[in-house]
């Protein structure tokens, strides 16, 4: 079940889901706005433009930047960047939180997230943000915009485990970490 209304409203009162106080959400889910950090990754041409699955991504790839608040981030056509919400989000436990790009940016072809849009109970940090650029144009993201819709979901149970997972506590954008 969707938490929405006034549900949703005394939930993010009762569990400090988000800062009660900064009205970000609607009738039926929290408003998250592009925070200022975000991660290129671009391979080095001198290294094998390869990654396998579970390895570290090499530091060199790694350009982590703020983005000017006038200019923004410009997202060139079949390209992408980790971003993060610039709300802290606390997921309580029995629910559970679902990432959606906002209607008027998925309409520019602009994904908020590749297939990673679940948030687990018990989470607590910025949520990072996979955007991806499918348009054949460049896109602009400004710092504050409101870029994805956070729905949370009344898990079937209570008695499951808090997350505790290596991309809990985030700040900013969180690389993929391998599995220790």
């Amino acid at each position: 079940m969707i938490i929405v209304g006034d549900n949703l409203e005394e939930l993010i009162s009762q569990h400090q889901i988000v800062d009660p106080y900064n009205n970000s959400h609607d009738i039926n889910s929290i408003a998250l706005s592009l925070d200022k950090k975000i991660i290129h990754i671009d391979p080095n041409p001198l290294d094998s433009p390869i990654i396998t699955y579970g390895s570290q991504i090499p530091d060199s790839w790694i350009k982590e930047v703020n983005i000017d608040n006038h200019d923004g981030v410009i997202i060139e056509p079949k390209s992408c960047i980790l971003a993060c919400s610039y709300e802290v989000i606390k997921i309580p436990m029995g629910y559970f939180g679902f990432l959606q790009t906002k209607g008027s940016l998925a309409r520019l072809f602009v994904s908020l997230h590749c297939s990673d849009g679940q948030i687990e109970a018990g989470f607590q940090g910025k949520i990072t943000f996979e955007i991806c650029n499918l348009s054949n144009f460049k896109v602009r993201l400004r710092c504050a915009d409101k870029v994805g819709s956070l729905f949370i979901i009344k898990a079937s149970t209570r008695d499951s485990k808090p997350y505790s997972g290596r991309y809990n506590s985030a700040n900013r954008p969180t690389i993929q970490k391998p599995e220790q």
